[in-house]
């Protein structure tokens, strides 16, 4: 309605809304509009004609290190005394650090002193530290435990010891993956009790793959390791 005017006047209880009207028009008397030709019937979704865009991601998804790099990387000797200065020019992804022997960890052969001054082991910046620089391209849900080389064979050994029957779909499971419902009803088992006194991994379960046993944290189902020949 338009050109309508009103005026509301009270007496006792009682309320009686008075209206001059001026003209009166209906849905039916106004002009008809087109319709937007980009509505998708039904849906309430809006067709702008372009073709649909890819979503955002992340430039550095496909740089990131594979599980045993990762390793690699996190059981690599790094010093924990403060760098002295004379790092040289910037080198990223370049560092000096040698790949651990079997049965080495971080907490061994300490190499020496490296990177800008007062920088040690984990504080080296990725551009002087190939270590550093492969950790810091690992998701946090995705840094390996740090077990020894010996460690993973001792669990790998013995959990395909085991008669359990590889897991469907677990050939295609990493760290950071969830488990089915099925997987981890049906799978999920607990580590053998010749390793569970392996420190870090008492209460971790394993799901067996083919040629790969991944260790998952039961309270969320979800892989933190991955462990292969």
């Amino acid at each position: 309605m338009k050109n309508s005017r009103c005026f509301l006047r009270t007496s006792g209880v009682a309320a009686v809304l008075l209206c001059s009207l001026g003209a009166t028009v209906f849905a039916q008397d106004e002009p008809k509009r087109p319709i937007n030709p980009g509505l998708v019937p039904n849906t309430g979704q809006i067709n702008t004609g372009a073709a649909p865009q890819p979503g955002p991601q992340s430039a550095g998804t496909e740089n990131i290190p594979t599980p045993e790099e990762a390793w690699a990387a996190r059981v690599q000797p790094i010093s924990r005394q403060p760098s002295a200065g004379g790092s040289g020019p910037a080198t990223t992804g370049t560092g000096t650090e040698q790949a651990p022997a079997p049965g080495a960890s971080n907490m061994s052969n300490e190499p020496p002193p490296s990177g800008p001054i007062g920088a040690f082991g984990q504080t080296i910046p990725a551009k002087f530290s190939k270590r550093n620089d492969v950790l810091d391209r690992v998701p946090t849900m995705a840094l390996p435990l740090p077990l020894t080389q010996e460690q993973r064979k001792q669990i790998y050994d013995a959990v395909m010891a085991e008669k359990s029957q590889p897991v469907a779909g677990a050939d295609a499971l990493k760290p950071t993956s969830e488990l089915s419902t099925n997987q981890a009803l049906n799978g999920m088992r607990p580590l053998p009790e010749s390793v569970r006194g392996i420190d870090g991994v008492s209460r971790l379960y394993y799901i067996k793959a083919k040629d790969k046993v991944l260790l998952i944290e039961p309270d969320v189902r979800t892989v933190v390791g991955q462990i292969t020949p």
